[in-house]
């Protein structure tokens, strides 16, 4: 596969330079140098031409698989400089980026690959930093898709818009942005300060399923409130003998290690301490339960032991023995492991500051316990809003349905169920099916990042924010960098 750059290379910034060493480590890729004199018929052996400058016209279709630029903002909404200050500027939640393929019409692309992150609204140097980032390696995995027959992409319905081109802003944008930028500093420390999160568990005496219908929602049954410093998220349940059984996240505030308990759902105070995890013992959470060959397995996430770790019951609902490491010396957290087309998956994302994260990862594998092979388009997907695992995948007339968290606005605001198009170990695709939102005019009102099957029930978590003082002390703490335990 032979390719050519319209660029000068020594002047490329540091992310163009990585992404050109990306690109050049898939087998079988290599640069050509671009003259001064370029001409249609000069590139017709090309595969494509990556474009860091606007290029004429006539190169358009001068390679088998067009020209590809990068765009760094959201083409529906924000076209033109500087990249990403825009979105700052005018506080939207989340920053777009894209790899296209140009046509001949200025308004409109061919999108091969896209990432949303949350803006990051304290700096708009810092936002397109983070845009930067997340484009490195979409010109290799277009590569690796066009080597591996997947080819669909480029050949997709344009999209089309409308935005107009922006200029860069006058002197008087500048000092409105930066007085903008001094007030959200401010806002944030308040923030950090005096209005923190308390999750709680739900029950829904409902089947997953029917969170794909826009139809009301049954009645959430929330377990009793919490002592103010404690948590209770991530639940997953199973039934036995007509008793469904509640594992989940356990946290205070004081030690900031969360743990994992089981509950009765009926059963007010029958909360127990779960033995499991690695040891030293690490901050516990999301303990996924599934079921293979009539055993009972957990997963848990323990992200600080850098690993992925198989438990298997040795006494219900309290006591579980490791049995399998399944993912080592790696950062993933809210890991997912699901059955679709004859193999495991897993699904996760990396560990990302207040719990926030953008990307998705995946491996495959003949069985549960291995061996792990990792998805080579890995991340399959950046986005905010839809990426990082939040529940149960299920499947519905033949089609696996995947929750994961939208956290554009908040840490867990709400859970988006996505559509699985595509799912082999060359190919990823989905697609928004359906949101599920916060019960507003409950006492949970400002989150929910869980949605796990569990029989004829579904459970969720939910948010609330109000003052936490343990958090109080542990935020004026850490800003004057005194560690835990000092």
């Amino acid at each position: 596969m032979r390719f050519c750059v319209l660029a000068e290379l020594a002047r490329l910034e540091p992310w163009q330079s990585q992404c050109m060493e990306e690109l050049l480590r898939v087998p079988g890729v290599s640069l050509i140098e671009a003259s001064a004199r370029l001409s249609p018929t000069s590139l017709l052996d090309l595969d494509f031409i990556l474009s860091w400058t606007d290029p004429p016209a006539q190169l358009l279709t001068a390679a088998r698989h067009g020209v590809w630029k990068y765009q760094l903002g959201d083409w529906t909404s924000y076209r033109g400089e500087p990249a990403g200050f825009w979105e700052v500027h005018e506080r939207q939640s989340v920053s777009g980026a894209m790899l296209v393929r140009l046509t001949a019409d200025p308004d409109a692309v061919i999108v091969l690959r896209e990432g949303y992150v949350r803006t990051n609204l304290r700096s708009a140097g810092r936002n397109c930093e983070q845009l930067q980032r997340c484009c490195i390696r979409w010109a290799a995995q277009v590569c690796d898709d066009i080597r591996n027959g997947v080819v669909d992409r480029l050949t997709a319905e344009p999209r089309r818009t409308t935005a107009v081109r922006r200029e860069r802003p006058t002197p008087l944008q500048l000092l409105h942005h930066r007085l903008r930028i001094i007030a959200r500093l401010a806002g944030t420390a308040w923030g950090d300060l005096f209005r923190h999160d308390q999750w709680n568990v739900g029950i829904v005496e409902q089947p997953i399923a029917a969170f794909l219908r826009a139809a009301p929602r049954a009645v959430t049954q929330w377990l009793p409130d919490l002592p103010r410093s404690e948590i209770l998220a991530d639940p997953f349940g199973t039934m036995r003998d007509s008793q469904l059984t509640v594992l989940a996240e356990k946290l205070d505030y004081a030690s900031n290690r969360g743990i994992i308990v089981a509950l009765e759902s009926d059963t007010p105070g029958s909360e127990v301490p779960v033995e499991i995890g690695p040891t030293p013992r690490v901050h516990l959470s999301y303990p996924y339960l599934l079921e293979v060959g009539g055993r009972t397995y957990c997963m848990p996430e323990t992200h600080q032991a850098r690993e992925v770790a198989l438990y298997e019951l040795e006494r219900f609902p309290d006591r579980w023995r490791k049995v399998a490491i399944l993912l080592a010396d790696i950062v993933s957290v809210d890991v997912t492991p699901f059955t679709y087309g004859g193999l495991w998956w897993l699904a996760g994302s990396e560990a990302a500051p207040k719990g926030a994260n953008c990307e998705l990862h995946l491996w495959y594998a003949p069985r549960i316990t291995g061996p792990w092979q990792p998805h080579p388009g890995n991340p399959v997907k950046i986005d905010i809003r839809s990426a990082r695992p939040g529940g149960t995948p299920f499947v519905v007339d033949g089609v696996l349905y995947r929750p994961a968290q939208d956290c554009s606005r908040t840490y867990g605001g709400r859970i988006v169920i996505n559509r699985v198009l595509h799912l082999t170990p060359t190919q990823f695709e989905e697609e928004f099916a359906a949101a599920v939102d916060p019960e507003s005019s409950g006492p949970y009102p400002d989150g929910l990042h869980t949605l796990s099957f569990a029989g004829e029930f579904t459970l969720i978590d939910g948010k609330r924010t109000r003052f936490i003082p343990a958090q109080f002390v542990r935020t004026v703490r850490s800003w004057l960098g005194v560690k835990d335990g000092v």
